[in-house]
């Protein structure tokens, strides 16, 4: 065998990676990562609802959209998403996904109760990524409420709640409400984000029981009966459990509370389940679809809504602390008129909680209209007057408050709410409290409290910010929606709305529905069957790619291409201003197209390293192979360049450099597989390891596959060192790397010295004379 430098030794390139990544990235777990962090830093990707375990609905890191950028001719909507059912999920964002064969692209993922989960390239219109339905949905003939047929779910209940997304494994949870052989069930996905596909043993059938006596129990037990309740919170995900909260339909009796723990990496195993009214009725966990909120400390918040309470074992209306490992009861507040608020449908848990950063309060508010401020560290229980917790006070007149977001400022926070008949309003927190008045408030109030609301900021730009607010135009619902923009520090100041150009219309309004804003573009859901798509219009086109030349991505030759030769394509416009490297997807292929980039070669696409503004570096498909001619065209966000033909031949070796130049120094290992160098020559009569590419094609390569074993050179491979021939003890593939990196194997003759020329031939063409190896 001599000298094979693969499986059984170690990463013959150490370091070599890093000395040709600005030519070639040859794509590994580190280079992606440390790539991929420089380039994407400064995005958001929004992986639960409400912008984090805090759910404060607020995105503090949007450098796109600003008050300065936000305003009528330059902001609209630019298209939007079709999808098989309503979205009352809040959609996510996730920035470059390595999708299978389609490339790496920046991903929106939404959710439709027709119980579809659907991936989009988030920056362009077009068909999903990929989508997969979870089961048939649930009819609403099955609902009802206690006044009657349900009304807030009208055509199908499928996926309702916001899934959560764990980006160190690459998977997504959801919730999906199903009817199979007339039983109603509700499972928990877990589902590939790069496929859609099941993991982790989903799904998972949710299915819990606790001991107690109230309304259903039987035998000393209460269990959870699926067509009785509704799963409408985000779901949570922390120290590797998913958190599942349930409420009822319309307070149609008999119905509970309901939260239960699952592992993330075992769908069907549960670990923990809480009742807030074991020995009573109701109590549901809703909040306007408001996920279960997690401190910085990991508790587990969440607020009651209607049911019996005796502080005992019942806790309708109520703010709980849970302890994240066995969702155990660890604090409790509840308001004074606590049986009021039950009689008169005032539900406290109407709004979910909210920590205030920097401090160790909490807010929340619920139907009465009243906001409560609480101490984290000791709720307060209950008392005759309120007075045990710092604060509470009326946020408008009519009440019924759904929703929140806070910002977190260096001079306090701002807690923005919105009533039934009322205007916007903003508070401002100091110490224990908010402001007694609103700091700010817009002009116009609103009838309908069911807005969707998401805050965004620039740390860049200190005190300025957009409150995003969708809301109905008419009342009673379905009515058409509407998208409105409020300068954050002044409400009084509309930057931007909807209603002002019939072409940004957003479609029917989709009711708690919070709008996504992510990397300069609006998401909105709604009740059509689309993701609405808002973001800054171009006053002209993206300019047109321009390729200047086609050179070998090692020795920078140009005039010709060869099968499985990784090239370099020069130019302007070529793709984003800050370079992206591809990615392997789970079968081991390199995708054809990044971050709206792709390169074709006779009209096959060529599996794409990275992609840049002016540099863009792809393999040459070996499918080309027996075409006299190849006709290149690189493709960016929709435009394409001119169509180049260059001469196709069999090989067109090139030996890559430790500079990237071309020039000099060749990217060399020694025996013992360090670099080679000036300071660290090889012996002569001892074996070094070249990279090259343009060596034609393998005995079983294939076009953008990364190579998992020594494969050797069709064609008769030969090396020279100072005009010498050198033994070649192996040449073909370099394991673990793509299809098209070329390994040598090469004995150094004897009597070399000096800093000589090395040369590599492949069926009889050559690369340049222009690398060097270090002998003594």
């Amino acid at each position: 065998m001599g000298h094979r430098f693969h499986h059984s030794a170690p990463d013959p390139f150490p370091n070599t990676t890093r000395l040709i990544a600005r030519k070639v990235k040859f794509i590994s777990a580190l280079v992606v990562a440390l790539v991929a962090g420089q380039t994407l830093s400064a995005q958001t990707n929004l992986l639960t609802g409400g912008y984090g375990n805090s759910r404060a609905n607020a995105d503090n890191l949007e450098t796109v959209l600003g008050p300065g950028s936000v305003r009528n001719g330059t902001f609209g909507r630019l298209f939007a998403l079709s999808v098989d059912g309503q979205v009352y999920a809040q959609p996510l964002f996730l920035q470059g996904v390595a999708i299978p064969n389609r490339g790496t692209h920046n991903v929106v993922f939404a959710a439709t109760m027709h119980n579809t989960m659907y991936a989009f390239d988030a920056d362009v219109p077009g068909l999903p990524l990929w989508s997969t339905n979870l089961g048939p949905a649930v009819p609403p003939s099955l609902y009802d409420s206690d006044d009657g047929p349900y009304r807030d779910i009208t055509v199908e209940n499928g996926i309702l709640s916001t899934p959560v997304i764990d980006p160190v494994t690459g998977t997504l949870y959801a919730v999906a409400a199903t009817i199979q052989n007339g039983l109603y069930f509700y499972h928990l996905h877990a589902l590939d984000i790069t496929t859609g596909s099941e993991r982790f043993g989903s799904p998972g059938v949710i299915t819990a029981a606790v001991a107690g006596t109230g309304e259903g129990s039987a035998n000393g037990s209460v269990t959870f009966e699926a067509q009785h309740h509704l799963q409408r919170p985000a779901l949570l995900l922390q120290n590797g459990l998913v958190y599942i909260a349930f409420g009822s339909h319309g307070d149609a009796r008999p119905y509970h509370g309901w939260i239960m723990a699952y592992s993330a990496s075992d769908v069907r195993r549960q670990v923990a389940v809480f009742n807030p009214t074991p020995n009573g009725y109701g109590g549901s966990f809703w909040q306007s679809g408001r996920g279960l909120t997690a401190d910085d400390f990991g508790n587990i918040f969440a607020v009651s809504s209607n049911g019996d309470f005796d502080g005992i074992s019942n806790y309708g209306d109520s703010v709980l602390k849970l302890r994240p490992t066995d969702l155990s009861l660890a604090d409790w507040f509840t308001p004074y008129n606590a049986q009021v608020l039950n009689d008169t449908d005032d539900d406290l848990g109407s709004v979910g909680i909210i920590p205030i950063p920097g401090s160790s309060y909490v807010v929340t508010g619920g139907k009465e209209g009243t906001v409560y401020v609480t101490n984290r560290n000791s709720l307060g229980h209950q008392s005759s007057d309120d007075s045990q917790i710092p604060q509470a006070f009326s946020a408008g007149s009519f009440g019924l408050l759904f929703n929140m977001a806070l910002w977190d400022r260096s001079d306090g926070a701002i807690l923005y709410t919105h009533g039934a008949n009322e205007v916007l309003k903003a508070w401002q927190f100091s110490g224990s409290g908010f402001s007694a008045t609103p700091i700010t408030r817009s002009l116009t109030a609103f009838g309908s409290p069911f807005q969707g609301m998401t805050l965004t900021t620039n740390r860049a730009k200190p005190g300025t910010g957009v409150l995003w607010v969708t809301q109905p135009i008419s009342y009673p619902l379905p009515s058409q929606g509407m998208l409105v923009a409020y300068d954050a520090t002044d409400l009084s100041n509309v930057l931007w709305d909807s209603t002002g150009d019939p072409d940004d219309a957003p479609g029917i309004f989709t009711k708690f529905a919070n709008p996504t804003v992510a990397n300069g573009k609006v998401y909105v859901p709604t009740m059509s069957n689309q993701l609405v798509v808002y973001g800054l219009r171009s006053a002209t086109p993206p300019p047109q790619p321009v390729v200047t030349a086609v050179e070998n991505a090692a020795s920078y030759e140009g005039g010709a291409v060869a099968p499985g030769e990784i090239v370099v394509l020069l130019g302007q416009n070529l793709g984003p201003a800050v370079l992206v490297t591809g990615d392997f997807g789970p079968s081991g292929q390199l995708a054809t197209q990044v971050v709206g980039t792709q390169v074709t070669f006779n009209g096959v696409a060529a599996p794409l390293l990275y992609t840049s503004n002016g540099a863009v570096a792809a393999i040459v498909p070996y499918e080309v192979r027996g075409a006299q001619t190849a006709a290149i065209q690189l493709t960016y966000n929709g435009r394409v360049s001119a169509l180049q033909t260059v001469p196709l031949v069999e090989t067109l070796p090139g030996i890559f450099t430790a500079d990237a130049s071309g020039l000099g120094q060749g990217a060399i290992l020694n025996e013992d597989y360090s670099l080679n160098s000036p300071d660290n020559p090889v012996i002569a009569g001892a074996v070094v390891v070249l990279y090259a590419t343009g060596g034609g094609l393998t005995g079983a390569g294939r076009t953008g596959r990364r190579a998992e074993s020594a494969d050797s050179m069709l064609g008769r491979t030969e090396v020279s060192i100072n005009g010498e021939p050198a033994e070649v003890l192996y040449s073909g593939a370099a394991p673990s790397l793509v299809n098209g990196a070329m390994q040598v194997n090469v004995r150094v003759p004897n009597g070399v010295s000096g800093n000589p020329p090395i040369m590599l031939t492949v069926s009889g063409k050559s690369s340049p004379a222009t690398v060097t190896v270090w002998v003594r």
